[in-house]
């Protein structure tokens, strides 16, 4: 396993790498006591791990907190031939775990939400407590998938490259558009996604191909939600468009032991918008777990 000091300014996390699935795959690590407990903090889709930059420093005093990067996003390799998708998604999620060597609280936004719900059926054993923030139940609306797939189309599917950093901070766009996050958050969060080519020219990190993953892989359903065993938390933007206050609370209703907040000036990037609610829930949540299981 190698590392190296990771470039960015709020709690200095270290940047990690370990084998996984036959791919190098990255994570960020802030530290902390893992006698505690370990948060795996999973990002959205065409996100990377800097998306947790602001709610995993808060968490530290709580336990050893890292940030997968999916295969295909931020640092961590692409699959050649491409090989994406929820399935992919959980065995690696599930070659840190045994990376990390100890059960964890699940903590996934939005595509790592969906993500950490087949987690929570497929890695058991591993798994302390799950929370799933600003996550639909199984697969996104289809009307961003269709939206997607438009984008795919009008991309070509292949990395564009652009001449300057400056442009990558006009490029990018949060999907949903939604947000608090300030300007100067905003062009920081742009950067840690992107980098700058041997030709000189600048591109995000992202193989636009795991938007294609049904081409290659059949879609796993909607997971058993009643089946889910461990402790859970779900997170709702309070002005999310992607996840509705109905869908929230039937998830809450079909989770045997779950917990269901909404974090206020917040639209559906959480984490992103209002971190110091999203912290605070989450730590309330496993301060808790003692009470719970008693």
């Amino acid at each position: 396993m190698g590392h190296e000091q990771a470039a960015t300014a709020e709690a200095g996390p270290t940047n990690r790498f370990f084998e996984g699935n036959g791919l190098r795959l990255h994570y960020l690590d802030w530290g902390g006591d893992a006698a505690r407990r370990t948060f795996v903090l999973l990002h959205g889709g065409a996100a990377h791990a800097h998306w947790w930059d602001y709610v995993a420093p808060m968490l530290v005093p709580y336990g050893r907190v890292v940030a997968l990067d999916f295969r295909g996003h931020g640092r961590s390799q692409w699959a050649t031939p491409p090989h994406y998708g929820p399935t992919a998604y959980v065995k690696d999620v599930g070659a840190l775990i045994e990376t990390l060597a100890t059960r964890v609280v699940l903590v996934g936004h939005s595509m790592g939400g969906a993500v950490a719900q087949w987690c929570a059926l497929a890695l058991a054993d591993g798994i302390e407590a799950l929370v799933i923030v600003d996550a639909p139940h199984g697969p996104p609306p289809l009307w961003r998938r269709l939206q997607w797939r438009w984008r795919r189309r009008a991309q070509g599917g292949k990395r564009p490259e652009l001449k300057s950093s400056a442009d990558i901070i006009r490029k990018f766009r949060l999907s949903p558009p939604g947000t608090y996050l300030t300007k100067d958050r905003m062009e920081e969060l742009a950067l840690k996604g992107a980098e700058q080519l041997p030709n000189g020219n600048w591109a995000f990190r992202f193989d636009p191909e795991t938007r294609s993953w049904r081409k290659t892989e059949a879609p796993l359903g909607r997971p058993n939600l009643r089946r889910i065993t461990m402790p859970t938390l779900i997170l709702r933007g309070a002005e999310s468009e992607l996840v509705s206050r109905r869908v929230a609370r039937r998830m809450k209703r079909r989770i045997p032991v779950s917990e269901y907040r909404e974090i206020p000036r917040a639209f559906h990037h959480v984490p992103l918008d209002n971190p110091e609610a999203t912290a605070s829930a989450i730590i309330e949540f496993v301060e808790g777990l003692g009470t719970r299981r008693a």
